[in-house]
């Protein structure tokens, strides 16, 4: 589990009720349920008018990196890709057709029984290269998706202020009750700004750095697999590949 991003979420929440309270306000003034509920189910709503119900759903899946994040190796990568050009340049390439299966994943798994399989290294090179690209941006489009999220978020805020300052209105004959509402009517501009900037973006900035750091390991995967296909020297290949960081 990624704490870092338990505790950047606890700070940013933690600094606006602090703030709140230093500058004498309610704490409980801050705590509003129907303000939100139109900005954080309101904004989902929004988002999926304009998508699909594929990309919400992988969209979600994609989130549980936040808390979870995926983990690329590239000094195992690295070692894996050496080990099997020395195996190969000192067997054949058909003698790697037994690590398939323990490449790790269906990425590397696949590359590698492609170049067994006698592919041309060019069209090799381009095929995995277009697949990487594709995983690239569909994920891309998750986050995209996780980002209008944020994108209306503080609009919703706006709308939910309306509202209360509506229903607040509703109480001029009560100077008190209609100063405590103005307040409350408030808190939904809040919660948008706070869902937005606090949450949703820097949640997916974080997810795009992940999905950034994958190409870049498919990258070393394609460059690694591609040298061993065309019979590439194991400690030039070597060399090549410690670039990739």
């Amino acid at each position: 589990m990624d704490f870092v991003t338990l505790a950047g979420l606890l700070i940013a929440f933690s600094s606006v009720f602090l703030a709140n309270w230093l500058g004498g306000g309610e704490v409980i003034l801050l705590l509003n349920l129907p303000s939100a509920i139109i900005v954080i189910v309101g904004s989902i709503g929004a988002s999926l008018i304009q998508s699909s119900i594929q990309e919400a759903t992988r969209a979600l899946v994609l989130l549980k990196w936040s808390l979870f994040p995926p983990v690329y190796d590239f000094n195992s990568a690295r070692a894996t890709l050496n080990n099997l050009a020395h195996k190969a340049r000192r067997l054949s390439l058909l003698a790697l057709e037994s690590d398939i299966d323990a490449m790790g994943n269906r990425f590397s798994s696949r590359a590698l029984q492609m170049a067994i399989d006698g592919t041309d290294p060019e069209l090799l090179a381009d095929r995995l290269n277009d697949d990487a690209v594709r995983i690239y941006d569909k994920r891309m489009k998750s986050v995209s998706f996780i980002e209008s999220i944020g994108g209306y978020a503080p609009t919703l805020g706006i709308m939910g202020s309306v509202l209360g300052l509506i229903q607040a209105m509703a109480n001029l004959d009560s100077p008190e009750a209609l100063g405590h509402g103005i307040a409350v009517a408030f808190v939904s501009t809040l919660y948008g700004q706070g869902f937005a900037n606090l949450v949703i973006f820097p949640i997916a900035k974080k997810l795009t750095g992940y999905i950034e750091k994958e190409l870049l390991y498919h990258q070393l995967l394609i460059d690694g697999i591609c040298g061993i296909a065309i019979g590439k020297h194991p400690y030039r290949l070597e060399l090549e590949l410690n670039t990739y960081e």
